[in-house]
Formats: C-alpha cells, sequence, structure tokens
C-alpha cells in the first residue's frame, strides 16, 4: 500500500493512537509494562535504511523509539525479525545490549537477503513467492503439528528464542542470520511473542515441484532462481503481471532506463562534490565501498543528502535499485563529519551540486515516467 509511510509504523510502534485516526485500521500497539511486542518486517533495505513505498525508515529514527518505549515502560520486552537486505545495519553497533529487546536480521550489515520460491518459467516475468528468511521460520513454525503430532505440544512449550534463531541461522543458506540487541532475551519463549495458536501448528501448505523451487541454485545469472531483494530484476518482479506483454515491456524498459540514469546521476553528483572538498579525490573508492559502522551522529547528513535527491532529482523510494548506491552518501556524510566540515556549507554546496545535475536531466525523467503510463 503507498500510503504505508515509515512514520505511520513508528505511531503504530509507539501507540500514538491519535496520529493514525482515518488511516487504515486506525490500529496501534496499546501495551504496557507487563506486555511482550513482536514485529516482524518484510520489505527492502540498505545501509542504515527500512524502505517503504513513499519514503524512508532510519536507523536513528527506529533506535529512537525503540529507545523511548523502553524509557516509557510500554513493554516487558520486544522481539523484532527484519526481513530485509542489509537489515543488520539497523542495528549492528547500535541497539542497546540492556533495553530487552532482541533483533534477528535475515542479513547482515553488508549482504543481501533473498527470495525464494520463484519460477522459471522464460515466457513469464520471474516471480518469487517468499523471501528465505521468512519461509524458513514461518514454515518451521507451521510444519510442528505435521513433523511431531505427538510432541507439538512439549516442542512449543519448550521452544526458546534462540532455539528458533539457531534453527533459522542454520537452516538460511543465502545469508547470515544475525542476532543484535539483549541476548537475555534469547532465553524466553518463543510463544510469549508468536503465540501457540493450534490452528497455526496443524496446518501444512504443500507445494507443486513442477511450478516451484525452493533454495535450487542455477550457475547462471540470467535465469538464477534466487533473487537478491534490492536488484533491480527483483523491482520488476514486483509488478502486478496482467498479460499484457506491451505493459510489461514497458516497464522493463523504464526500469532499464531509470537505472542507468541512476548510476549517472549518482557518479555525477558525488565526483562534482568531491571536486570541491580538498583530500577527497583520492579517496573516491572507498567512498563506494559499504560502510563497516554506523555512526548515530552521521544519519542526519545521510537524511538530508537523500531527501535532496528525491526532492530534485527523482524519488529514491519509489526506485528500489536506488538502495544498492545511497551507502556512497552515507560514506560522504561520514568523511564531512570527520573532517569537521561545517554542515551549513556542506548542505549549501550538496544542493547546489544536486541541483545542476538533476536540472540537466529534468528531461529525461520526465519522458522515463512517461513509459509507464502507456497501456
Amino acid at each position: 500500500m503507498t500510503e504505508v509511510r515509515s512514520e505511520h509504523f513508528l505511531n503504530i510502534l509507539n501507540g500514538n493512537k491519535a496520529a493514525m485516526i482515518n488511516l487504515g485500521s486506525g490500529r496501534v500497539i496499546e501495551s504496557k509494562h507487563r506486555d511482550n511486542i513482536f514485529v516482524y518486517f518484510v520489505g527492502h533495505g540498505t545501509t542504515g535504511i527500512l524502505a517503504f513505498p513513499e519514503n524512508y525508515l532510519y536507523a536513528d529514527e527506529l533506535n529512537n523509539a525503540l529507545q523511548s518505549m523502553y524509557s516509557n515502560r510500554q513493554f516487558s520486552s520486544m522481539l523484532l525479525y527484519i526481513d530485509a537486505c542489509r537489515a543488520g545495519s539497523l542495528f549492528d553497533g547500535i541497539l542497546s545490549e540492556y533495553n530487552r529487546i532482541f533483533a534477528v536480521t535475515a542479513a547482515g550489515p553488508r549482504e543481501s537477503s533473498w527470495s525464494t520460491y520463484c519460477n522459471e518459467n522464460d515466457e513469464k516475468p520471474d516471480v518469487c513467492l517468499g523471501d528465505e528468511f521468512s519461509c524458513t521460520w514461518i514454515e518451521d513454525q507451521a510444519n510442528l503439528g505435521k513433523l511431531y503430532p505427538l510432541q507439538v505440544n512439549e516442542l512449543v512449550e519448550k521452544r526458546t528464542v534462540l532455539n528458533h534463531f539457531n534453527y533459522i541461522r542454520n537452516t538460511v543458506k543465502l545469508s547470515n542470520v544475525m542476532p543484535y540487541g539483549d541476548f537475555s532475551i534469547g532465553q524466553n519463549k518463543l510463544y510469549s511473542y508468536i503465540g501457540k495458536s493450534p490452528e497455526v501448528f496443524s496446518k501444512y501448505l504443500q507445494y507443486s515441484n513442477s511450478a516451484l523451487s525452493f533454495n535450487k541454485r542455477n550457475d547462471t545469472l540470467k535465469s538464477s532462481v534466487q533473487f537478491s531483494k534490492n536488484t533491480y530484476k527483483s523491482y520488476q518482479i514486483k509488478e502486478q503481471y496482467n498479460g499484457k506483454n506491451n505493459t510489461m515491456k514497458q516497464r522493463t524498459i523504464y526500469n532499464s532506463i531509470m537505472r542507468k540514469i541512476m548510476d549517472r546521476v549518482f557518479n555525477k553528483i558525488l565526483q562534482n562534490i568531491i571536486k570541491q572538498l580538498p583530500g577527497f579525490v583520492e579517496h573516491i573508492d572507498e567512498l563506494k565501498e559499504l560502510p563497516s559502522n554506523l555512526p548515530l551522529n552521521v544519519f542526519p547528513c545521510y537524511r538530508q543528502t537523500l531527501d535532496y535527491i528525491t526532492t530534485n532529482c527523482f524519488s529514491l523510494p519509489k526506485n528500489i535499485y536506488s538502495l544498492n548506491e545511497v551507502h556512497v552518501f552515507f560514506n560522504l556524510c561520514t568523511r564531512v563529519i570527520d573532517r569537521k566540515w561545517k554542515s551549513e556549507e556542506f548542505y549549501v554546496l550538496f544542493e547546489q551540486v544536486v541541483h545542476n545535475v538533476c536540472s540537466k536531466n529534468s528531461s529525461t525523467f520526465s519522458n522515463s515516467l512517461k513509459m509507464i503510463n502507456v497501456h
């Protein structure tokens, strides 16, 4: 749903009922100090970011919300399962080890999470029905009644959060499932977060092997049946297939053009910026590497630079491919802060460069957008 924004997520999490009036169901988490909370997020992500359809949720914003809830005694403990690329970057070195919050991520800070149950039919767009992390933990829970019909109640009663984490980590093969936060939560019973409804554990879904493949690898990049969730290809497969080949062709052309435009724009912005920053030119390759840590004081600059690009060039949240590239601006902000540049001067310079680069490409953006309106 395009109306789902990061602030809605935070308002629901914080129990801000007034802010959610006339939005969706209006329901929020109205928790007390004795309640356990389970948060399960599935979507796109990148360095320090969870992507929503219209905007981004940044690691500092999420951390502030969680810390506020802890300080206000809005829960006894919290368990988060986050299924997104580079999800570990939201918590690595950020989430406190003493605030009764335990986060499990589908991937580490610098790696992709992967889609699965993908079709292999070249005549139709690639479609994936799930993600390896999510399918692993959900199917494990759903299949307990099928695999252990006589022991299911005992297993559910005994299973801890850490038991479940270890199972997921050992089963998921394409990324490193990671734990963060307060490890004392690992001793808590899993059912105290996700429940133990008999219906959940007795159901078992059977999939047709002729149509789908799970964890089946193909050595050719063109027809690989797993997809990184942030790739250009995965953006294509999110689009609804309606049988109109012309529409799908237009979408594919649009995605391909936007990918090239974004590469060109990002490189141009970066090159023009570092030319005016002393001592930056020789470090351009370092700026393109994924950061090893994410200091919280860098996020205001990170957020502002990406907002400039969205305002003056094209919407970053609406172009999933951009998630593979935006980390360079986190690195740029980190180096600016380390060199003790005045933030006001940097923002003025950055805004001027972005405006100049993107104004030259405005007609290209406009023509590309027209392509997806052709039906």
